[in-house]
């Protein structure tokens, strides 16, 4: 097998088992997902990222072909997760990109795992929940126990999501909906919960001003879901850190502008050093 093609593979690390698919050739690459989202999240982007760098998607615990260990866990769990996926593969220093919950994921991974870091990218990431964020994460919690159709359930979520580019095309709307429902391994309930509690607690801002890793903190001008205050805040914590603001796009532009997303992560990489 040549190393263009992706290798999949389950891995027993920090006491859980994870699923995970790497591929491609280049300097490593790990990506990380955000709340109740598997490596599929990445299927648009991956294979694009694959021809310049050797690619790591996983399944977080708790979702997707991962173990759903029982609650409670924490954002340092998944992080220690990910310090061990990547030490056990023999991947590091890696760069990584975490987004949204996986952003909170990465801000562990910079103040306690820096040894495995080359660089970290903090997609459309938050240092901390907001009064709006918990209410927001109530009614997603909520909708799940309801009981209410996946379609629904996507549906209610996109808005905070994506920019009126999708919002406001029905039919692309509604085929997006449709391919997000048909995915495999949805994440259950336990699972979704388990994440949710573990990100509204958690806290990075008294650990970022140790961080030493170079990082940059990518953000949409039109997320409502973690706006650009909160990745502000989060550069002007981190030593160094550089902060890009793309013009448009909302908390998954990498679905609603993944080439304007994947020049700033790649360009920005490529001008870290490799080990």
């Amino acid at each position: 097998m040549s190393d263009a093609e992706p290798q999949r593979g389950r891995a027993r690390v920090n006491g859980v088992e994870l699923s995970y698919e790497i591929g491609g050739t280049g300097p490593t690459l790990v990506l990380i997902s955000g709340l109740g989202q598997n490596s599929l999240a990445w299927a648009g982007v991956v294979d694009t990222l694959r021809k310049q760098f050797r690619t790591l998607v996983f399944d977080n615990r708790g979702t997707g072909q991962s173990d759903v260990p029982t609650a409670p866990w924490t954002i340092d769990d998944m992080a220690d997760d990910t310090a061990a996926l990547i030490t056990h593969l023999d991947l590091g220093p890696a760069a990584v990109v975490g987004w949204s919950l996986g952003g909170s994921v990465l801000q562990s991974l910079l103040i306690r795992h820096g040894d495995v870091l080359r660089a970290g990218v903090l997609l459309n990431a938050l240092p901390n929940y907001t009064t709006v964020q918990h209410r927001w994460l109530d009614a997603q919690l909520a909708l799940r126990r309801s009981g209410v159709s996946a379609e629904a359930m996507v549906t209610m979520t996109l808005p905070w999501a994506l920019s009126s580019l999708i919002l406001s095309d029905h039919d692309r709307t509604a085929a997006l909906v449709d391919a997000m429902v048909k995915n495999p391994w949805p994440t259950g309930l336990d699972g979704y919960a388990a994440q949710a509690q573990a990100i509204r607690d958690y806290d990075a801002r008294p650990g970022l001003p140790g961080v030493t890793t170079p990082t940059l903190v990518l953000v949409g001008a039109e997320d409502i879901l973690t706006p650009i205050a909160q990745s502000s805040q989060i550069a002007s914590l981190i030593p160094g850190a550089d902060m890009m603001v793309l013009g448009k796009g909302g908390h998954s532009m990498v679905l609603d502008f993944p080439h304007e997303v994947l020049r700033a992560i790649t360009g920005w990489l490529t001008r870290q050093p490799t080990p």
